[in-house]
């Protein structure tokens, strides 16, 4: 537990117990090996396909999948020919993940095979490797007669670049299976085809939730003004507050005057999540004609919506209001109403409100300060190279890596070499954000190569060999409540497949850290996101929590831990409302709900809960 935390091997010990002749020891040292995802560990892995315990051989294919080495294509295409169903389905994930042609055509073969399993996973593989060559036989496998067969199918066709993809769809929104009609809603939109428009009007109509949701958002991608008055309807008609909020939404990326009256009315809903949507709306509509619906946005009820007014302004490039988002950002009381303010000031010309930005780098809160390096690059305000500069080496606690982290990123966009004087330091940073992002600005500047440490390097002169660290032992399957106004969720904790994450979530909510906070974050038919303390995305319980990836996957109701990039994990956690594959195998999965999916479903932007532990 102690090498898995510290990434590290122990000196190489950790291999030697790949060879245990107990096979629970060798599963789990195949486990510590697949989250430490060193590419030069592969090596190790390879034998361990010949494993005579299935449980040790399924994850050495999943650990090879995570890190993605090309030397395990060969070994893991010939054991397609040999193995039974449940283990090539397995395979499938890994080739999907390693990629490249071989992999491709072999999925694409599997496609075909005799067993509806190894189909499944061949589709979803196709859905992660998104090869253009793979768009024909995926169209084909459309007309698959499993269901499961066919969702993956139309999900790994999300992304397709062909013509032909959209006219295939089409039909698929009329399926029997409501989960099949919502993810081809969803691919059709994507793929921006006008003659898609009157049927996904059609299914705004859908006995399914889920299906409306993706229609209007599919909709909203298009652009058509005949769907403005079906749209429209559904904010005014609908109970659940995701769909009107989808539609509203929607509205707005169609930017259609015809929309204004709904828009109106939306401002008054009882929904923080549609209000909010509708103050963006109403300024892609009618841009700073907007400005007397924002100003009543300011007065709302609830923070999240102001702070989504107090941006908008910035959206709908009212001139006459920069004053206004200057006072905020510099008095406001409320950090969320400073940087809001910041965001709403990026909108307008750098001649404007450059130099007022700039100052807020100067921000006593750290996240106001990241605001404000983000905005500098959208404005593309080169005059704060200095500023920049200076923030960047006086900002060096824990929480502030967020702050550098921004301002490298914006030193990027700006491909301005004042930032050179930084990089010789950056190159061996701690941080593994940081070092890749130095090696890119090096690399776009045509500057000479930095010796850049592999991250094996940095991980082990930073591991205590003490042992003073406490880690938790496998803790079996736990169970928890989460307490809505809407009602209670209960969960189920994998505590034994994600052993330091669950320890982490028991830990925070006996001591209450939970109780009180709120769902910031509530995306449509995707997922519900709570516990920072902030109420704004950025914070977390002040330490980090490693990555432990396993093979659970993401279905409707599973709670994962959202993060910054691997191993930036903390009290952020999230629960899908639907299928969403394309996270497995980055976010860690550490439980899933087992009662109170409808509660899930009712869940609003800026609604409050509490986590009671109930064994």
């Amino acid at each position: 537990a102690l090498w898995e935390d510290g990434r590290v091997t122990g000196g190489g010990k950790l291999f030697d117990y790949l060879r245990s002749g107990n096979p629970l020891i060798r599963l789990r040292a195949v486990e510590v090996i697949g989250r430490i995802q060193d590419a030069g560990d592969s090596q190790h892995l390879l034998p361990l396909l010949k494993d005579p315990d299935s449980r040790v051989v399924s994850e050495a294919i999943f650990a090879l999948g995570q890190i993605g080495s090309p030397e395990a294509l060969t070994p893991l295409l010939e054991m397609v020919k040999s193995n039974p169903p449940d283990v090539v389905v397995k395979i499938t994930e890994a080739l999907g993940k390693i990629g490249g042609d071989e992999a491709v055509q072999k999925l694409t073969e599997l496609l075909r095979d005799f067993h509806s399993p190894v189909r499944r996973g061949a589709a979803l593989a196709l859905a992660r490797a998104q090869d253009p060559k793979a768009t024909r036989p995926l169209i084909i496998a459309l007309h698959d007669m499993d269901v499961g067969v066919v969702w993956r199918t139309v999900y790994a066709l999300r992304e397709a670049p062909s013509n032909r993809v959209a006219t295939a769809v089409l039909p698929i929104l009329e399926h029997e299976n409501g989960l099949v009609r919502a993810l081809a809603a969803r691919t059709l939109g994507n793929h921006h085809s006008k003659q898609v428009v009157s049927g996904l009007v059609k299914v705004l109509a859908d006995p399914d939730w889920q299906v409306q949701v993706n229609a209007a958002v599919a909709l909203g991608k298009i652009g058509d003004d005949n769907a403005v008055h079906p749209l429209g309807q559904l904010t005014v008609k609908h109970s659940l507050s995701q769909v009107r909020w989808a539609a509203v939404a929607a509205l707005g990326e169609i930017g259609s005057k015809k929309a204004k009256d709904y828009l109106i009315k939306s401002m008054l809903d009882k929904s923080p999540g549609v209000r909010a949507a509708t103050l963006k709306s109403l300024t892609q509509v009618l841009e700073d004609k907007a400005e007397l619906f924002l100003q009543q946005g300011l007065n709302d009820s609830q923070r999240l919506v102001r702070a989504e007014a107090v941006r908008s302004f910035g959206r709908a490039k009212i001139e006459k209001r920069i004053k206004f988002l200057e006072e905020t950002a510099e008095k406001s009381p409320d950090p969320m109403m400073r940087s809001a303010a910041v965001k709403a000031l990026s909108f307008f010309k750098p001649e404007q409100v450059g130099a007022i930005v700039e100052k807020k780098l100067a921000d006593p809160d750290w996240v106001v300060a990241a605001e404000a390096a983000l905005a500098i690059g959208k404005l593309e305000y080169t005059a704060a190279a200095p500023a920049l500069i200076q923030t960047y080496r006086e900002r060096t606690g824990r929480e502030e890596g967020n702050v550098r982290l921004e301002i490298l990123r914006t030193f990027q966009k700006l491909k301005s070499d004042e930032v050179v004087p930084l990089l010789e330091d950056l190159a061996a940073d701690e941080d593994k954000r940081i070092r890749v992002i130095a090696a890119n600005i090096i690399s776009e500047l045509g500057l000479a190569a930095a010796d850049i440490q592999p991250d094996r390097y940095f991980y082990e002169i930073n591991f205590d060999r003490s042992r003073k660290k406490s880690l938790f032992p496998p803790l079996g399957r736990r169970r928890a409540v989460i307490e809505t106004r809407h009602g209670d969720i209960e969960i189920e904790l994998f505590g034994d497949d994600a052993i330091q994450t669950v320890a982490s979530f028991i830990s925070l909510a006996g001591r209450g850290f939970y109780n009180g906070l709120t769902f910031h974050r509530v995306v449509p038919n995707f997922v519900i996101q709570g516990g920072c303390p902030r109420g704004d995305g950025w914070g977390d319980d002040g330490y980090y929590i490693r990555s432990e990836f396993n093979q659970h996957t993401y279905g409707r109701g599973y709670i994962g831990i959202a993060h910054d990039g691997k191993d930036t994990g903390g009290s952020q956690f999230f629960i899908t409302h639907s299928p969403q594959r394309h996270l497995e195998g980055r976010y860690t999965i550490f439980g899933k709900v087992t009662k109170g999916m409808d509660v899930v479903d009712q869940v609003d932007l800026g609604d409050k809960f509490k986590v009671r532990i109930i064994d």
